[in-house]
């Protein structure tokens, strides 16, 4: 399967958690990560992470360029994304702002995408040395 597609069906998969969230249906299951000392912010860290990584391959490590500053597009875009869910809690009675849900999440969002890009520069490194 290409890296897009795993990006769409990841994105998906990550929006129906929103939405189940949003909607308060999981309950149960978000006493049980939150009963883990830091899981729900783990579960940020990994799920956007995730998510900035697989986005990043597909755009094959795409930057913005603003003299000396290098910016990934994908990382931009979930940060964007990130950043507007978390903000959007104010307004579900299910949920709530935190600060610290938006902090893993960014983390996981940089280191996730310094992965992609060392990928993508390895890839690059080792298909010059084949030619």
């Amino acid at each position: 399967m290409k890296i897009k597609s795993i990006a769409i069906l990841y994105s998906v998969f990550i929006l129906g958690l929103i939405f189940v969230a949003d909607q308060g249906y999981y309950d149960n299951i978000l006493r049980q990560v939150h009963a883990i000392p830091y899981g729900d912010k783990v579960g940020h860290f990994f799920l956007m992470g995730v998510l900035a990584w697989i986005i990043n391959l597909g755009l094959h490590g795409a930057q913005f360029h603003w003299g000396n500053i290098h910016i990934l597009k994908g990382s931009l875009l979930v940060f964007t994304f990130v950043t507007l869910e978390e903000i959007s809690q104010y307004y579900f009675p299910n949920r709530h702002f935190d600060f610290g849900d938006l902090l893993a999440d960014y983390l996981g969002i940089y280191l996730f995408g310094q992965l992609a890009l060392w990928q993508i520069q390895r890839q690059q490194r080792l298909a010059t040395k084949v030619e």
